[in-house]
């Protein structure tokens, strides 16, 4: 149903209601609150054509959050070889500035998605990946490795990452969360697989030839995603801003970016260290403790389907605030977790808690925006939002936690807690200003 055509009801809406119901700012740009004559007919909801936009989603996220996910094992080979003379939050600056650029490439993309050119974006996003990854393979310096895989390749991810966001959304509307998630799975699979890659493959034919392999794949897989997917809107040559600073006036829009800002400052900060702390703390044995990183994403999987499917049933925001407050407090656990089998343990139940923050702020911006229209725009922006925290937490961890002669991980645990329960306690403010106190109203 789409909920675009319909009266917004007055009074707070209730679990059995949709959640695309919610009801638009009213400081939402005026663009925004008026439907014209060109938006398309109600998404169908499903259908093959529908799932194979899900399909070529899944094959984005596979390559994009796969690696972008997967840098914890780049960490781990740059500093016990590669780049073992520099320092750990020097290194870990390649991953984080790579997803900076990565999500700031999406300011750009989103105007061109939504006047339809998106075969433009994926052919463009596809040959810049791979090419990256091939400079990758030739890398020997610091300098190298930042211009290759934050640079290039993370230029290439932006450009074919909004498509998988923005594209699905179309096609779907009570479904839209679920869909989002399933999408959204390949990247659990991504980083599974990649790590596991680099961990395996470097051993045997070096890091250089597996690094190709992985450029091989991307363009495999994204031929695929070329052939199926399509827009349901139609090209539009109406102009676009890159950045359309009148978005930020939609307040409810405003306080959403700034929930997901803050978790993102803490979200991968344990991706780029748990092995480290394996290792360190609680004695890890060094060859589980390269599998960590595969073990926390696979945890992510169902943690990318489950919180998606309740989401549609009870609320965004609703199933998001429980799962940032179980985040913020396992994070907190991991103080008194000292041995193998804990860390272990912690790995997967963290893959699975964390994991609607990847899955969810898409549809929670998509349900704030009720004018298709700029969806991708509007994503685009928070993407950028995003990028940033995820450029300033890892370092900021990086640094919080010192060199190996004095490592401080009380002070690296409590960062990512605290910036959970922050996070959390910003969308609770905004699921507040839209429905008021009542707990059993579905936001």
């Amino acid at each position: 149903m789409d909920s675009n055509k319909q009266q917004l009801p007055s009074e707070p809406l209730r679990l059995r209601q949709d959640s695309n119901t919610l009801q638009a700012s009213p400081d939402a740009p005026s663009s925004e609150k008026q439907q014209d004559d060109s938006q398309p007919p109600p998404p169908p909801n499903g259908g093959l054509v529908a799932w194979l936009q899900v399909a070529g989603a899944w094959m984005i996220m596979f390559n994009v959050l796969g690696l972008l996910n997967s840098y914890g094992q780049f960490q781990n080979i740059y500093e016990t070889d590669l780049l073992r003379d520099k320092s750990t939050s020097t290194i870990a600056w390649i991953g984080s500035a790579q997803f900076l650029i990565c999500y700031l490439v999406c300011i750009f993309t989103g105007p061109l998605l939504d006047t339809g050119h998106l075969h433009l974006l994926l052919g463009i996003g596809t040959v810049v990946t791979v090419f990256g990854l091939m400079m990758v393979s030739l890398c020997s310096s610091y300098y190298q490795f930042f211009l290759a895989q934050t640079i290039v390749t993370g230029i290439g991810f932006g450009l074919i990452f909004l498509p998988a966001s923005s594209v699905v959304s179309q096609w779907f509307s009570t479904r839209t969360p679920l869909a989002i998630g399933i999408s959204v799975s390949g990247s659990s699979i991504g980083a599974i697989i990649y790590p596991i890659m680099l961990q395996r493959l470097s051993e045997q034919i070096g890091f250089p030839w597996t690094v190709r392999i992985m450029g091989f794949m991307v363009l495999g897989t994204m031929l695929f995603t070329a052939a199926v997917m399509r827009v349901r809107v139609g090209k539009n040559p109406q102009k676009r801003k890159v950045v359309d600073l009148r978005h930020f006036k939609d307040k409810f829009y405003l306080i959403a970016c700034l929930s997901f800002f803050v978790n993102f400052l803490g979200l991968y900060v344990f991706y780029y260290y748990i092995s480290l702390y394996a290792t360190e703390v609680a004695g890890t044995d060094q060859s589980l403790a390269d599998y960590l990183l595969a073990i926390l994403n696979a945890g992510s999987f169902l943690g990318r389907l489950i919180p998606n499917w309740l989401a549609g049933r009870y609320g965004l925001m609703n199933v998001q605030i429980i799962f940032g407050v179980i985040s913020g407090a396992l994070a907190f656990a991991l103080l008194g977790i000292k041995t193998t089998g804990g860390v272990v343990a912690f790995a997967v139940v963290y893959g699975f808690v964390s994991a609607p923050y990847v899955s969810l702020p898409i549809p929670i911006v998509t349900s704030l925006s009720p004018d298709k229209s700029v969806w991708a725009t509007r994503l685009g922006m928070s993407f950028a939002v995003i990028g940033l925290g995820a450029l300033i937490g890892s370092p900021v961890a990086g640094a919080i936690l010192g060199n190996s002669n004095n490592r401080n991980w009380t002070g690296l645990i409590i960062w990512c807690g605290v910036m959970f329960f922050t996070s959390t306690a910003i969308l609770t403010t905004l699921r507040t200003m839209k429905v008021g106190f009542n707990l059993f109203v579905k936001a």
